[in-house]
């Protein structure tokens, strides 16, 4: 049940968690500011199996920004209905962030087999939707799986250059880091007070934005 997940009260009206649901809505706010920060050139081939695709491209950065929409107009509807479909569409987005970022890193790195960028992206999400509706409760346990893979890579890719240039990795690493501490004091229950508006998963929200944020700005001066 929902009040076995998160700290927050449920309260009766349309939005059932108002903190958990108002604070989803950074992830549209950096969303928005990626967006405003396209290039206006779009790249002709999108789906490229070759290692040139960045957000200098202006399709992969729309590509990134609507996935940052997707997490956070998803996650609000969940924390607003506590439906099943509201959870599919909050989790569905965070698979599609994060697969972008493993795909654009092993873009860079190496030649992407055929279907190429796109239609791996495609391919991964579909099969990723699939277990979110016949093992939701595996969730949990893939993302991690996805972002230690994805977050490994990078710094591997990353490990050769100055430091200078890892500084909004370190960043957004540092923020997802501290966000994800809040989260476990949440759902623990260590930290709760289950009526006021600051809440650690709505600290969760926030700070997995700004990672998302600083992500983006670190792969732009890739």
């Amino acid at each position: 049940m929902p009040d076995d997940c998160f700290c927050e009260e449920i309260r009766p009206g349309a939005i059932a968690q108002p903190a958990n649901t108002w604070s989803s809505l950074s992830f549209v706010l950096v969303g928005l500011s990626v967006l405003v920060s396209a290039p206006r050139r779009r790249f002709a081939n999108f789906n490229t199996t070759r290692s040139n695709l960045t957000l200098k491209n202006r399709a992969a950065t729309q590509l990134y920004a609507g996935s940052l929409f997707i997490i956070g107009l998803g996650s609000a509807f969940y924390h607003a209905s506590l439906s099943f479909v509201g959870q599919f569409f909050d989790v569905l987005g965070m698979y599609l962030l994060i697969t972008f970022v493993l795909l654009l890193n092993f873009s860079r790195l190496n030649k992407l087999p055929r279907p190429g960028f796109a239609g791996w992206f495609i391919i991964l999400n579909a099969v990723l939707a699939y277990f979110l509706i016949v093992f939701p409760e595996l969730r949990r346990y893939i993302f991690a799986g996805l972002v230690i893979a994805a977050l490994s890579w990078e710094f591997l890719a990353c490990s050769k250059k100055p430091a200078a240039q890892n500084y909004y990795l370190r960043l957004a690493v540092a923020s997802f880091g501290l966000g994800f501490l809040i989260w476990i004091l949440d759902i623990t229950k260590i930290l709760c007070e289950p009526t006021s508006w600051l809440q650690g998963h709505a600290l969760w929200h926030l700070l997995g934005a700004l990672a998302a944020g600083l992500l983006f700005l670190h792969y732009k001066r890739a």
